[in-house]
Formats: structure tokens, C-alpha cells, sequence
């Protein structure tokens, strides 16, 4: 039983040898006959042109036999074709969606204007806010602050607590300013603090920034119906920030609402500061020049002392 086992494998070595021979003996007759098609087919002979048809010919049934099995792998890959289409057309519905939705957040707003003033005889207009558009420099977010910093300060009339916002909506609003630099509290930043109102009924709260990507809603009352996917804008209590500015859209988490800012706050590129002068703010402005001019004249006074002592 050995020997016979022995035997065998040499009988396979010896197969596989005399095949490989063969077909190195065959390669180059292989390589010849290819030159000789390639030499016929430039020749524009009768003969040549005849054989050609003939063998078109009889090759025609042949290739569309070959073609019947090869005709599910081409209505696969039309498919596959049709489904990459319509991928890409689902891409562009999912922009346009969310054009429209912009537009739907508009018509609610109008609506609920509309809804409000229609009791009303005399209307104030709303004012046209002036702004100033400027690029993000630096983002100095961290583990307890939200913040960034722009390329626009007092030069371009940049105040402390304009709201600044993006193509998105509210971003934030301004804590500190210089001569052509300015710093933006984000809305997540641990210091902010926005009031606000949710949904159709205008619920009034207070967003409060943790420094997480969702700030949450605080101060709601009692009785208030909110649910997820209402609408938050800003409510203008307080004179911070000029009503109606968006925000966001309620969620719910473990921790509880919510709420998902508009604007990526991680991705800011281009802001646009508004010249809102709020009441709160022409107050702080006062308050600010007269402590200024206080100083001002102490100084003075600092100053003017040695002299007047120094006289006999």
C-alpha cells in the first residue's frame, strides 16, 4: 500500500510536467497565429474580405447565444445605474427640503405675527437690522468655554451684546470687543442664557447653555406643552435679543428637553453681527461712559494736586 501511494503522486507531478510542456510548446505557435490574423486583417484582399464575412457569419449565432446568459448581468447593472440615479435625486430632494423648510419656518413666523396683530389697529413695524459680516479667526472651545473669535471689532461699530447669527440662525452674542477683534459667547457656552419661546403657543424659557451640544430648556411652566420637534426662537424678554430670531428644535434625551441648534456650532465659518441697540444695552452704555468720565476726571484731579500744592 506504500509503493501504490508513492506511485501516485509521481504520476501527478508527471501529469502536471507534461501539461505545462505542452503548453509552452503551444505559446509560441499561439503567438504566431496572432501575428498572421493581425497581418491578414491590414491586407484589403477579396479573398481576406470574403473569409472575414464568412466567419462573421457563422460567428453571429454563436456570440448571441453567448449573449442570452450575459443579458441578466446587463439588466442588473442598468439597475444598478437606475439606483445610483435615483440616490442622487433623493440628495437633491433632501436640499430642496430643506429650502422648503426654511421657507415653512418663515410662513409660521408670518402666520403667528399675523395672528397676533390682527386685533390691533395701530402696528409698529419691525425694524431693519444693520449688520456687519465677519470670518471666525479662532475657536476657543473647550471642556468649559464655547467661544469664538472674529475678525470684527469697534472699527467696524461691533458692540458688547450684539446677537450674532448665521445663515442657520442664532449663534450667539457678543461678550467682548476691541479695535478689530471681537469675542462671540456661543449659545452653548456655560454663561448663556437666552429666553426664548417653543412651539405654536409662544412658551415662554429660558435657554441654558452646559457647554454640551444641546442646551437645555429651563424655567418652562408648570402647565406648558411642549414636545419634541416644536420650533424655539428667541422671545425678546429681557431687551438681549430682538424677537423671533431662530434657534433651534425641541429634543428629548435621558436628561430631558432639549434643544438642537439650527446653526452647527462646531462648523462656523461666516457671521453676520446685527446692530441691535437694545434698552438693556444703551443702559449698560451709560452707565459705562459715566464711569469713564469719572475716572476721567479723577485722574485729573491726581494730576492737578502736586501743582497746587507745590504753589507758595
Amino acid at each position: 500500500m506504500s509503493t501504490v501511494n508513492q506511485k501516485q503522486p509521481r504520476a501527478e507531478r508527471s501529469d502536471a510536467a507534461h501539461s505545462t510542456q505542452r503548453l509552452r510548446s503551444a505559446f509560441p505557435i499561439l503567438i504566431l497565429v496572432s501575428l498572421g490574423l493581425l497581418v491578414l486583417s491590414r491586407l484589403e484582399h477579396k479573398v481576406i474580405d470574403q473569409m472575414r464575412w464568412h466567419v462573421t457569419e457563422v460567428m453571429t449565432p454563436v456570440l448571441n447565444a453567448l449573449l442570452i446568459p450575459v443579458e441578466p448581468l446587463r439588466w442588473a447593472k442598468r439597475q444598478a445605474k437606475e439606483q445610483w440615479q435615483m440616490s442622487e435625486a433623493l440628495v437633491r430632494l433632501k436640499q430642496e427640503n430643506g429650502k422648503l423648510r426654511n421657507w415653512q419656518w418663515r410662513a409660521i413666523e408670518l402666520q403667528r405675527k399675523v395672528d397676533t396683530l390682527s386685533g390691533l389697529v395701530r402696528v409698529v413695524e419691525d425694524a431693519d437690522y444693520k449688520f456687519v459680516t465677519a470670518r471666525v479667526m479662532a475657536n476657543s472651545s473647550g471642556a468649559f468655554v464655547r467661544s469664538v473669535l472674529i475678525n470684527a471689532g469697534r472699527q467696524q461699530n461691533v458692540r458688547l451684546g450684539y446677537p450674532v447669527v448665521n445663515e442657520e440662525g442664532l449663534v450667539g452674542r457678543i461678550v467682548d470687543s476691541g479695535d478689530s477683534a471681537a469675542r462671540v459667547l456661543l449659545l452653548a457656552d456655560l454663561n448663556s442664557r437666552v429666553p426664548v419661546r417653543v412651539g405654536k403657543q409662544g412658551t415662554r424659557a429660558i435657554l441654558v447653555g452646559d457647554n454640551g451640544p444641546n442646551p437645555r430648556l429651563d424655567y418652562l411652566p408648570a402647565n406648558a406643552t411642549v414636545s419634541p420637534g416644536d420650533l424655539v426662537a428667541t422671545s425678546g424678554a429681557g431687551g438681549l435679543y430682538p424677537s423671533g430670531l431662530r434657534v433651534g428644535v425641541v429634543v428629548k434625551d435621558r436628561r430631558g428637553l432639549r434643544v438642537w441648534p439650527k446653526a452647527n456650532l462646531d462648523q462656523l465659518e461666516y457671521l453676520s453681527v446685527l446692530f441691535y441697540a437694545s434698552p438693556r444695552l444703551e443702559m449698560t452704555d451709560r452707565a459705562t461712559s459715566r464711569k469713564d468720565a469719572r475716572l476721567v476726571g479723577q485722574r485729573k484731579f491726581k494730576l492737578q494736586s502736586p501743582d497746587r500744592t507745590a504753589e507758595p
